[in-house]
């Protein structure tokens, strides 16, 4: 019996020791958590104890966890334009989700109709918040929304910068920026002066409870209200704003440094009835680190290119996939039968995911989700029927990077 006992005993110690050795070793604690699916499951793994932790928040380690595991897209916004000139947004979930998403989705508060507003509009969505802008009293009013953290209530900004009369306003826009957990929000406007082709851009900072000026730039743009394109795509990133506003390349203005820039798109123009047109849908989307990429539809085509460098010639782009939608449209039972009007252009795309990872579409009154790693299709909103113009689609994600638990010393 003792025998047995200290056998027992002995093998115990040398699983312990095994594991130990392996659970001690960050390079395989990193390959295990890898493995993990989703980041709330590697939270809850960094709040075993310190090594975990170290581990599993490790910035090299969360790069490589991204890379295989995207955040999850849980939804988005989808705003429109109604016939009652005014506009409405709603959140439409993606389905189906894995259990511990749809769990996640079914606690959150998502739905913007319990706030007062004639007109409201969605701005930006960025790491669980929801900027939107709401008309009421007379006015427009910004806000941000947190459906995952419905107890925050609506935070309701500062009144936004009156509108000058004597302007052409391209663009005015509220964004947000995290840096290190910390959300900063950024009001921006681009104005153009015809007679001076020039374009200027104000960039305001919300300190506390006011607007406050940060930078005003301009630049020579020629023809910029013959060469606007048919969707806009405006982010900022790192410090930089980017805009594809142009058929003639990307604007981009850097805040630190107070000047504009340009990037050439990689594709060429054609000239039709005198006027410089671009040839197809075009929007840009966010890269890791530093980049930019750029989706283009053509004739039911889809391409992805990368832009890494600073400059703006075509060789600092590369094409990183090609995508045919015919079949993947066929296969959907999609066509354009309902479309009498030839010019009509049978592809918009509405909205980019970071790193161009996928494109919300809208083919022939149906809204389409196109995993562009899987090259999948899924119709996920139908607007037969709605009296109402899409003007713009925002993704809603798991927030990222996780937010893990401090450990009392």
């Amino acid at each position: 019996m003792e025998e047995a006992k200290r056998e027992r005993s002995t093998l115990a110690a040398a699983s312990a020791a095994a594991i130990s050795l392996v659970l001690g070793d960050c390079d395989l604690l990193g390959e295990i958590f890898l493995r993990i699916v989703f980041p709330t499951d590697l939270v809850r793994a960094a709040a075993v104890c310190r090594r975990w932790l170290r581990a599993a928040s490790d910035p090299a380690f969360l790069r490589r966890f991204r890379d295989a595991h995207p955040p999850r897209l849980l939804g988005f916004y989808l705003t429109a334009f109604s016939t009652n000139q005014s506009f409405s947004a709603e959140f439409v979930p993606m389905t189906p989700q894995p259990p511990e998403v749809d769990a996640v989705v079914r606690r959150g508060r998502f739905g913007l109709d319990s706030y007062v507003s004639r007109s409201t509009r969605v701005m930006d969505c960025r790491n669980s918040r929801v900027v939107v802008n709401l008309f009421r009293d007379g006015y427009f009013t910004p806000a941000v929304h947190s459906p995952l953290h419905p107890a925050r209530g609506l935070v309701t900004l500062p009144r936004l910068p009156v509108i000058d009369d004597q302007k052409l306003y391209i663009f005015r826009e509220v964004f947000c920026q995290e840096c290190d957990n910390v959300l900063s929000y950024f009001w921006f406007e681009l104005h153009y002066n015809q007679k001076d082709e020039k374009a200027t851009a104000d960039v305001y900072k919300l300190h506390g409870d006011a607007w406050s000026m940060q930078i005003s730039a301009s630049t020579k743009t020629l023809r910029l209200l013959t060469s606007v394109l048919n969707t806009f795509s405006v982010f900022l990133v790192n410090d930089k704003i980017y805009m594809g506003i142009t058929v003639h390349n990307i604007l981009v203005l850097d805040l630190t440094s107070s000047t504009f820039s340009t990037i050439n798109y990689p594709m060429k123009y054609s000239n039709r009835v005198g006027k410089l047109m671009f040839d197809g849908e075009i929007m840009l989307s966010r890269a890791n680190g530093s980049g930019v990429y750029l989706v283009h539809v053509k004739e039911l085509q889809l391409f992805v290119w990368f832009h890494s460098g600073c400059h703006g010639s075509m060789g600092d782009w590369s094409l990183v996939n090609t995508i045919g939608l015919r079949d993947l449209c066929a296969n959907l039972k999609i066509s354009n039968s309902t479309t009498e009007d030839d010019y009509d252009r049978d592809v918009y795309i509405h909205a980019v995911g970071d790193n161009a990872e996928f494109v919300f579409l809208q083919m022939y009154q149906c809204v389409l989700y196109l995993d562009v790693r899987r090259s999948a299709l899924q119709n996920v909103c139908n607007m037969t029927g709605k009296k109402a113009h899409v003007t713009s689609i925002h993704p809603y994600l798991m927030t990222w990077p996780p937010i893990f638990p401090v450990l009392k010393e």
